[in-house]
């Protein structure tokens, strides 16, 4: 294998190859995690850096978010002809622009038709396989979006943004995926929705749990909610639902990498605590479980909330809301199973 094919491995993959390789071996893997792993940050700051000084730091969220489907959808397609595809894709991204916004302008019960309804568009249009991890990202998009409040000066700035960070996203969709899956048409995907089905089943659990949570918060204005959706999405959008693994491994990584956060905080020179981020960032691409990687995306959350909250209502914050998060999310998953009893069983 070439080196540059080994960087285009996940950390999964190449920690696999680490653990089976001859100590020789071992170092050329090594080397190309930690390669991979620089080159994904430094690309990171460039084009994340880049986008907001163009278009503001009120949407570098939007900046965040187009770069992680840039990352995902070169190796991802959505399972149907690439001329549907990227009709779908467009859609999400104005599902992406618009629906948050639109949510902060609406009462919460019409916020929340606003959201599910959002929600079951991305997570159709996106999931026809969804262990390949398309309903994880796109919720994470949704999530973090809604956690910024926009005005409408900034709301243009955005959508031109949007239409960027589309055709960049497209132009590889196309360019990668686009001799795949020629003969099945987006129409056979959603003739396909059977709320008989398992697939059907987990997307309407997660499109409802996700926008259920979202009217809670809406009715009781808890700050930095935004955490507890990203624990609940991370719950419900794994296939079929893990609860038993991802609870602990979640509680467990952010106590975990909140009381990092706190020491080296405490400890580090303040001209010191800029390096938290990159390095934190660093150390997630190293990450292949979902324990660890949740224990460093502590550093980047937090890095930000401080300036804010403070180091110990940051701290509480994070805690709390990924607590209340993942209680949600199994107590919602436990009566959508009721309801539902033919789908797919946590494990």
């Amino acid at each position: 294998m070439k080196f540059y094919d080994a960087l285009q491995l996940g950390p999964e993959e190449l920690k696999a190859q680490i653990a089976r390789s001859e100590p020789p071996q071992k170092r050329w893997w090594r080397t190309a995690l930690i390669v991979r792993g620089i080159l994904i940050v430094l690309f990171a700051i460039l084009f994340i850096s880049s986008l907001t000084a163009i278009f503001g730091s009120e949407n570098s969220s939007m900046a965040v978010v187009i770069f992680c489907i840039l990352l995902s959808i070169r190796f991802v397609d959505f399972g149907y002809q690439i001329g549907h595809s990227l009709i779908s894709l467009a859609v999400i991204f104005a599902l992406l622009l618009f629906s948050p916004w639109l949510m902060q302008q609406v009462s919460p019960f019409i916020g929340f038709v606003i959201n599910f309804l959002s929600l079951m568009v991305i997570v159709v249009l996106s999931c026809e396989d969804p262990r390949m991890g398309n309903g994880g990202l796109y919720l994470f998009g949704y999530v973090f979006l809604t956690g910024s409040l926009v005005s409408q000066d900034v709301l243009l700035q955005r959508a031109l943004l949007t239409l960027i960070g589309y055709l960049i996203c497209a132009g590889i969709l196309y360019q990668k995926h686009r001799s795949k899956h020629s003969d099945v048409p987006v129409s056979a995907v959603l003739e396909k929705f059977d709320l008989r089905t398992p697939k059907s089943q987990w997307q309407l659990q997660l499109a409802l749990g996700v926008s259920i949570l979202f009217l809670l918060n809406a009715l009781l204005h808890l700050d930095r909610f935004m955490w507890a959706g990203f624990a609940c999405s991370s719950l419900l959008s794994t296939y079929p639902v893990k609860i038993r693994e991802r609870f602990p491994a979640r509680i467990g990584g952010v106590v975990l990498g909140s009381l990092a956060f706190g020491a080296l905080y405490a400890l580090l020179p303040a001209d010191l605590l800029f390096l938290l981020g990159p390095v934190s960032g660093l150390c997630l691409g190293l990450c292949a479980t979902y324990r660890y990687k949740t224990l460093f995306n502590c550093f980047g959350a937090l890095s930000l909330a401080v300036t804010v909250y403070g180091l110990h209502g940051s701290i509480l914050l994070r805690v709390c809301n990924n607590i209340l998060g993942m209680v949600f999310g199994s107590v919602f998953f436990w009566f959508f199973q009721k309801l539902f009893p033919a789908a797919e069983p946590s494990s």
